[in-house]
């Protein structure tokens, strides 16, 4: 069973997926007989009581989150709703997650975003061929045009070499 810290665990907001519930602040299974319980309950009433930390300001806040959570899984029909609203919850965020998933996997609804990304690659793609061409020395002339152009240019006259002698 993993520890808790009940200084951050507990909040006054409504529980969330990131809420503790009542069984992780009395840090007991979803099973527990009510005999752990209290068992629970007691040990860390007596860890936590605000007369054992007199400097510590969260200390009434942690002693009535366990009083609260102590006073619904105690009673079984209390705990019983409590269940129901855990099962509820857990149920709706199983089915958002799922609908996420299927949106997620789901092309249809990305196909406008796959042609604003194929139209802007080709765009990139069109100005940086005119940008190499014009900005590149030589590189508007193809390469087979360059060796034509230069069998085509007359060589050079050729005159023998004279080697002076002094």
């Amino acid at each position: 069973m993993a520890r808790v810290d009940h200084a951050r665990a507990l909040h006054s907001q409504p529980m969330s997926a990131e809420t503790a519930t009542y069984y992780d602040i009395l840090q007991v299974s979803r099973r527990a007989r009510p005999e752990g319980v209290r068992a629970a309950y007691r040990r860390l009433a007596q860890r936590y009581h605000p007369d054992k930390m007199p400097g510590n300001a969260d200390a009434q806040r942690v002693m009535a989150a366990l009083n609260e959570a102590y006073a619904v899984l105690s009673d079984p029909q209390q705990r019983a709703r409590y269940d129901q609203v855990i099962a509820q919850a857990q149920s709706q965020r199983r089915l958002a997650r799922q609908h996420l998933l299927e949106r997620l996997d789901d092309p249809g609804a990305a196909w406008p975003w796959y042609l604003l990304l194929a139209t802007v690659a080709f765009c990139t793609a069109a100005v940086g061929v005119v940008a190499y061409k014009n900005y590149v020395p030589g590189a508007s002339t193809p390469a087979h045009a360059v060796s034509t152009a230069a069998a085509a240019s007359p060589a050079p006259a050729s005159r023998p070499l004279k080697l002076v002698s002094n």
